[in-house]
């Protein structure tokens, strides 16, 4: 069985209204806190990959939550969506990341959400790794929602939303199978939510 965990970032300054930057914010004081919360629940994964959105919400929530793996990437296909507007990355490119984390190979920064997840979504079915954990952001994993699930969204009625720190797990099986075995878990901060 491939296990795939989903792990929205923390509350990020701009959430909390410290910050008006709107694309790469760090994370607030409850941001924070509610990152450290994660270490738990993610302590025993037993993790052959982590990818981290580029973004500094993300990778700063990756590590307050002291989650382990043998590889850990940078991987700009787990950025936040682009919200429709081509280019919306454009003004803060290049994006420097600490050296925690092998860097991004991908440069996905300036395509489409859509494009990005889909092909996450199957490269991360192809690969050899089983456990694999994605830091990142809720906009682009209701994108890979779609993708695994095959939903077509030309009408984009249903979305799946995450909530701050929240956990998702999809599993895909021997016969390719796809399960979302839960979405959205956030009982390890549920005393923090306002």
């Amino acid at each position: 069985m491939k296990r795939i965990w989903l792990v929205r970032h923390g509350q990020s300054q701009s959430q909390s209204g410290e910050s008006a930057d709107q694309l790469n914010p760090d994370l607030s004081d409850l941001g924070g806190r509610q990152a450290k919360r994660l270490i738990e629940p993610l302590k025993d994964l037993n993790l052959d990959l982590i990818l981290l959105s580029t973004l500094r919400r993300a990778w700063k929530t990756y590590q307050l939550s002291e989650a382990k793996a043998s590889r850990v990437e940078f991987d700009s296909r787990v950025i936040e969506s682009d919200w429709g507007r081509q280019g919306w990355y454009a003004s803060i490119l290049p994006v420097v990341t600490p050296e925690f984390a092998e860097p991004d190979r991908h440069d996905a920064w300036l395509k489409s959400v859509d494009e990005r997840a889909t092909a996450l979504v199957e490269d991360l079915i192809d690969r050899s790794e089983k456990n694999i954990l994605l830091f990142g952001h809720w906009g682009v994993f209701n994108h890979i929602f779609w993708a695994f699930t095959g939903i077509n969204t030309t009408n984009k009625l249903a979305h799946a939303t995450t909530d701050n720190t929240g956990i998702s797990l999809l599993e895909v099986d021997e016969n390719g199978y796809r399960f979302i075995r839960y979405w959205n878990d956030r009982t390890h901060v549920i005393d923090l939510l306002e």
